[in-house]
């Protein structure tokens, strides 16, 4: 069907699906992909305390990264505190609204939702760090590491590498 025979009623439809066609298009009509990487104000074994930020790239709604909690295994070797206060812990710079920890998981809160929230989906990205006074500590030997997170059905594993001091 050519342009000139579309009534006006269905130009926005014609629209929409042009749209939409080239979105799939670009993105092999897959859903975008999910990204981790995590970096320590130190790579030295033993180091102590250190600041732990992890990214979470993944698609969200008008940069709501959705509900939470998301959950952090953090490696068994990985020196964590029996507590954290939700402020030592910041999501998108922010306090984390909760925080618990179950010996190497850590359970973080994420915010609500906003009031109002547009209709755009696209790739978005999650930064929760964990600060100096969160005292983590670095494992006592070398290697790569593997930090691995999740909210909701979504998956993310990073790694890490920590060198000889």
């Amino acid at each position: 069907m050519s342009v000139s025979t579309l009534s006006r009623a269905s130009w926005p439809v014609a629209v929409v699906a042009a749209l939409l066609a080239a979105g799939a298009a670009r993105t092999g009509g897959a859903v975008l992909p999910q990204s981790a990487s995590v970096t320590l104000s130190s790579a030295q074994a033993g180091a102590r305390p250190v600041v732990l930020t992890l990214v979470l790239g993944y698609e969200m709604q008008c940069g709501y990264p959705g509900p939470g909690p998301v959950t952090i295994d953090l490696p068994a070797a990985e020196r964590v505190p029996a507590q954290l206060a939700p402020s030592q812990v910041l999501v998108d710079g922010k306090p984390a609204p909760s925080v618990a920890i179950a010996g190497h998981a850590v359970s973080v809160g994420l915010a609500p939702p906003p009031q109002v929230m547009c209709d755009v989906i696209g790739p978005g990205k999650l930064t929760i760090e964990f600060g100096r006074a969160a005292g983590l500590g670095n494992p006592s030997r070398p290697g790569v590491y593997t930090l691995e997170a999740a909210r909701g059905s979504a998956a993310f594993t990073a790694r890490f590498t920590i060198r000889a001091a």
